[in-house]
């Protein structure tokens, strides 16, 4: 079980920090809107 927990932690973590770079990128987006283009 040791090991699901610490599945679980990590994939977590990484929910985390993706929501926040795209809301970072989202932010910084809105001065530079060619680098969203090429980000798609």
């Amino acid at each position: 079980m040791g090991d699901v927990f610490e599945i679980m932690t990590y994939l977590i973590v990484i929910l985390i920090s993706s929501v926040v770079m795209v809301a970072w990128l989202k932010r910084k987006g809105k001065k530079k809107k060619a680098r969203l283009k090429a980000g798609e």
